[in-house]
């Protein structure tokens, strides 16, 4: 439609011009806002990514105190039970000892109940045999100094049997202790 002007159609030009700026400001605004919501997007998959390294750090710590948790008493009880085994073998051993010592001593006691009684029987025959009161004097005398050193004899040797047992028995224990030590 020619224009009352006539220099052709200037409305449809500036219309097309105005269309042609609005779809540009439309197209430059469409732009904008998918550009602030691609960052945003970007922002909040940087923070999720952030929150999950965090969520990750958080488990894994969490991971390692639990299994500090169980781990230190379970070393904590193999060690009690090392040392409980240790402390069982060194005191079977010495128990051997010991065992063996209170055998020594036992025979020190049955050798003694057995040379006094053959004292005895002797002494009374002694005593039997004496014809007057100033023999059966020395015999009863004789009889008592044989059993007074009898005792004391078997005390001496009960006594150094037991001396020697716990000194044994603590240089064994001594020794079994420095061993599990250098262990």
């Amino acid at each position: 439609m020619p224009d009352d002007t006539g220099k052709g159609t200037p409305r449809k030009e500036v219309r097309d011009a105005a269309g042609e700026m609005a779809r540009t400001d439309a197209a430059e605004a469409s732009w904008q806002t998918s550009r602030r919501g691609g960052e945003a997007i970007r922002q909040t998959v940087e923070r999720a990514s952030g929150t999950a390294d965090a969520s990750q750090q958080v488990a894994k710590r969490s991971a390692e105190q639990f299994d500090q948790m169980i781990t230190r008493p379970l070393e904590a009880s193999q060690e009690v039970t090392r040392h409980a085994q240790q402390n069982l073998d060194v005191l079977m051993q010495v128990g051997g000892v010991l065992a063996g010592g209170f055998q020594s001593i036992l025979r020190e006691w049955a050798d003694y109940a057995q040379t006094a009684a053959r004292c005895n029987v002797d002494g009374i025959n002694n005593l039997m045999r004496a014809r007057t009161l100033q023999d059966l004097a020395s015999a009863q005398s004789d009889l008592l100094a044989s059993e007074i050193q009898l005792l004391l004899n078997s005390s001496v040797k009960i006594s150094e049997v037991t001396a020697r047992l716990a000194r044994d028995a603590a240089q064994d224990i001594s020794n079994r202790t420095r061993q599990a030590q250098r262990r």
